[in-house]
């Protein structure tokens, strides 16, 4: 069964993205913060759970690098036009900023979502668990992921540094 959106990650990206927009309206009033908010909120989570149905669908592709790559930089780049637009549209003030911010998060948890799909967390349909035992598994999941890079770089440092005959 494939699943057209997903509503566990636009609930984590929304929490993790609404407060950037939050600050960077902040200063022009409750009412710029409050407009700023929701249209986020919307933006985003429309955003984000269509980007992370579609990871969950190329999550096992072979060709891993082609993979990173569409999930970090092509499928949010789409999303980040919209959300700039839209808060544009609104009148967001310091919105370049904001969408700058939010565009590196979106790469990231777009990573983020990748990995943890590929553990079994995040996922939708027939194949997803409750909202609560996803978030249990969400601290131990962030720390291996960001453990990735420094595993990876003592494998083949370890590597380099055996002897050759």
């Amino acid at each position: 069964m494939i699943v057209l959106w997903n509503w566990k990650s636009a609930i984590l990206s929304i929490m993790l993205r609404v407060p950037v927009f939050a600050v960077a309206a902040a200063r022009q009033g409750l009412e710029a913060t409050a407009a700023a908010i929701v249209m986020e909120a919307l933006v985003c989570g429309f955003n984000a759970g269509c980007c992370a149905a579609i990871v969950q669908v190329v999550r096992h592709r072979k060709q891993v690098w082609l993979t990173a790559l569409f999930i970090s930089v092509g499928l949010p780049a789409l999303g980040q036009v919209i959300e700039y637009e839209v808060h544009a549209w609104r009148g967001t003030p310091h919105r370049t900023i904001a969408v700058m911010v939010s565009t590196f998060l979106s790469g990231i948890s777009s990573l983020f979502n990748w990995y943890a799909m590929k553990q079994g967390t995040l996922l939708m349909g027939d194949e997803g668990r409750s909202l609560s035992h996803d978030v249990s598994r969400i601290p131990k999941l962030v720390g291996d992921f960001l453990l990735i890079g420094p595993r990876w770089l003592i494998r083949r440092i370890g590597w380099m540094a055996m002897p050759s005959n």
